[in-house]
């Protein structure tokens, strides 16, 4: 018998029933702002001045390696598989069709993908040769300019700062992703309660000794770790569509490099308004651009 079924688990279904409705709706309301956001886009121009005259943000420095190219790319085919895989499997018993087995199967392999991308990425980002930690840092300036990036966003200012290859938002939510994917890879793991290695399940090598002891049995434990686990997954539904929204309309030169389809870059037009585009260079761009700056 799984350790799950030795537990009274009516508390627990319905504290998931509450978070499905509880995080449905909070994902309709951020599709109702993205939505009113982009239409704010088209009434104050921008949409016209970045994809009708194509003025994109410059990013300084040499190009992006293809390495972490690669890696990001991967990490999003994989975090949505398993977005999908997961609300599948959370949901399926309420279809009138299907299984969860296919499901399992494809959420397990890749939530290696990501927990091996996740490793690789790290030794990247601080240890290898052309280590970039120090571009996603939040530093003093970002923080103090902080309050103008915010007020670009809700289209109080028509320009926002530029101090590097990402603003202090990017670099936050770049930030938030690392620890929310090692919680979510280790909770992952520990939901493996049928997976033995020398006569022990993964939950009991993983939270039976510790929160399993804390709260009196592994199975409450697994509980614990399923519902931290289904919050994180909306989470990341959440955060990467708002990501996705933004370097489509913020930044999508960058976000076509990102995939492949750097040759959809209009870049010749890029570089002819070069210095005239949204972002603030430190030059002197036009009056309308920097008008309540």
């Amino acid at each position: 018998m799984s350790a799950i079924g030795q537990v009274d688990v009516s508390f627990w279904v319905d504290l998931n029933v509450w978070l499905d409705t509880i995080f449905k709706a909070l994902y309709v309301v951020i599709l109702i702002a993205l939505t009113g956001h982009f239409f704010g886009n088209i009434l104050s121009g921008r949409v016209k001045r970045r994809f009708a005259k194509w003025e994109w943000p410059h990013h300084e420095g040499p190009p992006i390696p293809f390495l972490p190219k690669f890696l990001h790319f991967t990490h999003v085919f994989s975090m949505i598989a398993l977005a999908l895989s997961g609300l599948g499997i959370r949901f399926i018993n309420n279809m009138p069709y299907g299984s969860r087995e296919p499901l399992k199967w494809i959420h397990y392999i890749f939530m290696i993908i990501v927990t091996i991308n996740l490793v690789w990425r790290l030794w990247y980002a601080f240890m290898s040769s052309r280590r970039d930690y120090k571009e996603f840092a939040v530093t003093k300036q970002d923080i103090v300019t902080a309050p103008k990036v915010i007020m670009y966003y809700i289209f109080v200012k028509p320009s926002k700062p530029h101090l590097g290859k990402y603003n202090v938002m990017q670099k936050m939510t770049y930030t938030i992703f690392a620890p929310l994917l090692i919680l979510q890879a280790f909770t992952g793991f520990a939901l493996l309660d049928e997976l033995q290695f020398f006569g022990t399940n993964m939950s009991d090598v993983l939270i039976g000794w510790n929160l399993g002891a804390l709260v009196a049995s592994t199975s409450m434990a697994i509980w614990i770790m399923r519902i931290v686990h289904y919050i994180i997954n909306w989470l990341f539904i959440i955060l990467t569509t708002i990501h996705v929204y933004l370097s489509v309309t913020e930044d999508f030169p960058a976000f076509l490099n990102f995939f492949g389809l750097s040759f959809l870059d209009r870049e010749h037009a890029a570089h002819e308004e070069h210095g005239h585009g949204e972002e603030d260079h430190g030059q002197s761009p036009s009056p309308a651009l920097t008008h309540g700056d």
